[in-house]
């Protein structure tokens, strides 16, 4: 990738024309100092799409978290076509720079910690094979000793100590069968207590690959799962799509720690609304999608609960003062027929919210 500062900072006199880099080529300039926002065309034809290519690799390297990278990739390939100055251009190289290396550092500790927790199963496992075949060879001695002696004892002639070996022996061989189940059952109760630990340990990593990052609701893959488990049930409810109106221009104005702020506030607020057998869960970007088990009466109610408790304004830190900024968003709300696919159920619902956005539009 050709850096964005070094696309800035270029100077066409300074080097000749089969040394110029390929976007100055395309974008020819006469000779001598140039300001560098004369390079912003070249750099808002290509580089919008490398940021969005780059947020597509991420989702296929790292399905589990992809879609936060993805998303804020996004939007600020979104953003770069209204800049105006070189200044701005470098503080979304700086943006570009920092998004890359948080999700380079969660990925990594995402990966470190499935490796971490396959090793210490493999361990446990490992080491309960071990105890077991250790015990059993301890005690298979033990035993073998025990018939020895009774083969010895069998060759005896006074009866007196004969029947005195074998009650000898035959409480031996009880106790070491006392103690074989004895050991054997804690042997057995320890590797479950260890195996419920770990199956604990993969369910909360299970929980964690299906929950957004970001806003800490369910994210896109667990909503796919629940949405396909309810079809193949064959469930009644309904889906809702909630879109947040204009939050791409309040991301550009406040920044994006802004923006994640906002995101991060309107999930808890939406998640309030609903039930605990209801899924909520941010699709991407701006966007949430919510299943509400029931009839689609329950469905409008949910979406009235929306409009009139989770719309309106929000307090947002931004630099060192708090902001007040009005939050809105399209809702889209449709009941599942019992015929639709996932795809079709989420495209119909998609539909409506966008007939929402447009009406929201129009003049009163």
């Amino acid at each position: 990738m050709i850096s964005l500062r070094k696309l800035i900072e270029f100077n066409p006199s300074a080097q000749s024309a089969e040394e110029a880099p390929t976007v100055a080529a395309a974008y020819p300039v006469e000779k001598g100092p140039k300001d560098p926002t004369s390079l912003l065309p070249a750099y808002q034809s290509v580089v919008p799409a490398m940021l969005k290519a780059m947020g597509a690799s991420a989702q296929r390297a790292v399905p589990n978290m992809g879609d936060m990278i993805a998303s804020t990739l996004g939007l600020i390939a979104d953003s770069l076509n209204r800049l105006s100055s070189s200044d701005a251009l470098r503080k979304s190289e700086r943006e570009v720079e920092l998004e890359l290396r948080n999700w380079a550092d969660s990925a990594h500790k995402y990966h470190s910690d499935n490796e971490k927790a396959i090793r210490d199963l493999l361990h446990v496992i490992a080491e309960a094979a071990e105890t077991t075949g250790s015990r059993d060879e301890r005690f298979g001695r033990e035993i073998v000793d025990l018939s020895e002696r009774l083969r010895a004892v069998s060759k005896m002639e006074n009866v007196p100590i004969i029947r005195r070996s074998i009650a000898d022996n035959a409480n031996a061989l009880a106790n070491c069968a006392t103690k074989m189940a004895d050991e054997g059952r804690a042997s057995i109760q320890k590797l479950t207590s260890e195996i419920a630990e770990y199956e604990s340990r993969l369910e909360a990593m299970e929980r964690r690959a299906l929950t957004d990052p970001l806003t800490g609701i369910c994210n896109r893959r667990g909503f796919e799962q629940e949405l396909a488990r309810l079809i193949s049930a064959h469930k009644p409810f309904s889906l809702l799509v909630a879109d947040l109106n204009e939050f791409k221009a309040a991301n550009d104005r406040y920044g994006h720690l802004a923006g994640d702020e906002i995101l991060r506030q309107f999930a808890n607020e939406l998640k309030t609304q609903f039930r605990n057998e209801d899924t909520v869960a941010r699709w991407g970007g701006d966007e949430f999608v919510c299943i509400v088990i029931g009839s689609g009466q329950e469905a409008d109610t949910r979406a009235d609960r929306i409009r009139h408790w989770v719309l309106g304004d929000y307090k947002i830190p931004v630099d060192d003062h708090v902001q007040t900024i009005n939050i809105n968003a399209a809702i889209g709300a449709v009941y599942w027929n019992g015929a639709e696919t996932g795809d079709e159920l989420f495209a119909r619902a998609d539909k409506e919210m966008y007939k929402a956005k447009e009406s929201s539009r129009q003049p009163a």
